[in-house]
């Protein structure tokens, strides 16, 4: 059992006022292995469900997926699916984190470590993949569009690639004010996501969905201190026993034994153009059979009535008195 004192202690006046000298404290329990990073069966079932909506999976499928260790989905991902063949993981990137004097964690990112090296390197050889998700990945990736391309370079014919984010301003998590903050300062646009597949000429779409979580109250802070989600690494030790005293003193005080909230993702698939030359970019679930505007000179038609005919030159009145209409051409 891990043991949180939720000061402050200093400076001592403002411990005083605050606390009328009494020194609280929260105990939260050590997570099993199946449970640290995880959050819970009910999220686990409707994440699966979405990844087999957005990628399709079979079977027979070479899936690659690029994530933090902090609650990868590989073994699972097997499991859930029947993969024939395992899974291939990747690591996305790697920080090393320095403290600073104010308590804040600095980000060194580890060079020539992580999925753009991979792909590059996968992109020079046959097509393996049938399918590659990415998780919590995109803020390691410095070279989107060229990252990109080398992806669909590694998939096959028909292949899918799926990106799930959390944008720093749909989240939906109960965290602390600082965790909030220094992912408002490390987010990746959702926008510039859709801009840079765009670029790389690939149909594109996207939705977003709410996956509920149920559970202890206990486990949720316990999960904060054990910097899950894996985003949380940018806060100090500091700030995490900070944070949970604000969370326990603030939203979550009066709660029962159980939280219930959802947690809002964004879904971006990518794959080659399939039914034109031209990259579509859309909402999921909508038609990518529509006419595209502006690729060809298209004439349009109107009928002009007798009352709107006088307004017209001598040079542009139809000379077809039963059907009276005038092209105009686009």
């Amino acid at each position: 059992m891990g043991t949180f004192y939720l000061g402050p202690e200093t400076p001592r006046p403002f411990s005083v006022l605050s606390e009328g000298y009494i020194r609280r404290q929260i105990k939260l329990p050590k997570l099993p292995e199946d449970a640290r990073y995880s959050f819970g069966p009910l999220y686990e079932q409707r994440m699966y469900e979405l990844i087999h909506q957005y990628l399709e999976m079979g079977t027979d499928d070479c899936v690659c997926y690029v994530g933090e260790e902090k609650g990868s989905m590989t073994q699972l991902l097997q499991h859930k699916f029947c993969l024939v063949r395992p899974v291939v993981s990747v690591v996305p990137g790697h920080f090393h984190y320095e403290e600073s004097p104010n308590h804040r964690m600095l980000p060194l990112k580890v060079a020539n470590v992580g999925a753009e090296e991979y792909f590059s390197d996968q992109a020079a050889k046959p097509p393996q993949f049938d399918k590659v998700l990415l998780k919590d990945a995109v803020v390691f990736i410095d070279n989107p569009r060229e990252t990109y391309t080398n992806i669909m370079k590694t998939l096959k014919r028909y292949g899918k690639l799926l990106i799930i984010h959390r944008p720093a301003p749909m989240n939906t998590l109960p965290i602390f004010r600082e965790a909030r903050q220094r992912l408002s300062e490390n987010d990746k646009a959702y926008m510039s996501i859709i801009t840079d597949l765009q670029a790389c000429n690939l149909d594109v779409q996207w939705d977003i969905e709410c996956l509920p979580i149920v559970m202890p109250k206990l486990r949720w802070l316990a999960m904060l201190r054990d910097r899950f989600p894996p985003q949380l690494n940018l806060v100090s030790d500091f700030e995490v026993i900070a944070g949970i005293r604000e969370l326990s003193e603030g939203v979550l005080k009066y709660e029962g034994d159980l939280v219930e909230f959802v947690d809002r993702l964004l879904f971006i698939t990518a794959s080659s153009t399939v039914f034109s030359e031209y990259p579509t970019i859309q909402r999921f679930g909508n038609s990518a059979l529509r006419p595209f505007a502006g690729l060809e000179d298209l004439q349009y038609k109107m009928p002009v009535t007798p009352d709107l005919a006088q307004y017209l030159r001598k040079s542009d009145r139809t000379t077809s008195t039963d059907k009276q209409k005038l092209a105009l051409i686009g």
